[in-house]
């Protein structure tokens, strides 16, 4: 293999390029259960930019998914079989700095979510890169709805935590625009008046984003 195959592979996939895939393959099986120089892996890159058609194109060929990668794809059958053979898996960090509840949150998969949490996954567990965030600042960013949102509250989430840059998911949630999360975050007793490292309120970024409503909304609520 050579070291440019990777990075190839690693492209293609970012393209979304199947064909391509298919015939770096071809040329390389070994390739399917590569690392990048970054650490990543051909079925999380898929994972990552949603190229289902070759993540499941790598499945087929014999690549099976780690606990990021089945927690990410929502793989519930996946993600218990690994955490049943190895428990402490719950509280792992990918090579990217994510955890499976961060992964499974920002993809938006309630029934892998719910998994984790029996499991004992521990919902104020930072990230350990980067943004420093909470599985909830993951679940916003990647637009959760209210009932996963709700989900995590209601597991204990810190929701003041601040992430890297000072936001809270309050501040994702203005920002994104999403009110129904606004709302939950605020009557679970979200501080409306939070300010980034740079000064900005939920208030702020909601303005910025053309969210008036939730703008007016957070002002009304502000302590």
């Amino acid at each position: 293999m050579s070291l440019e195959a990777p990075a190839a592979l690693v492209a293609a996939i970012k393209r979304r390029d199947t064909e391509a895939v298919k015939l770096l393959l071809d040329h390389d099986p070994a390739l399917a259960t590569s690392r990048s120089s970054a650490g990543e892996t051909p079925a999380i890159v898929a994972i990552y930019c949603r190229a289902g058609e070759i993540l499941d194109l790598l499945r087929a060929g014999g690549v099976a998914l780690d606990v990021f990668e089945a927690s990410a794809a929502g793989d519930e059958g996946r993600v218990r079989e690994l955490l049943d053979a190895d428990p402490s898996l719950i509280r792992a960090h990918a090579s990217d700095g994510w955890t499976p509840l961060h992964l499974a949150a920002h993809f938006r998969h309630e029934r892998v979510v719910e998994l984790l949490l029996e499991r004992g996954a521990d919902v104020n567990l930072r990230s350990l890169n980067s943004h420093a965030n909470t599985p909830l600042h993951a679940a916003l960013a990647g637009g959760a709805g209210a009932r996963l949102v709700q989900r995590l509250i209601g597991a204990g989430v810190a929701v003041d935590a601040r992430q890297g840059g000072g936001y809270t998911g309050l501040h994702e949630a203005a920002g994104i625009g999403s009110e129904e999360n606004v709302r939950l975050l605020l009557d679970a007793g979200a501080d409306a008046e939070a300010k980034t490292d740079e000064g900005k309120t939920p208030a702020v970024l909601a303005r910025e984003n053309g969210r008036a409503a939730i703008a007016l909304l957070l002002a009304q609520r502000a302590r």
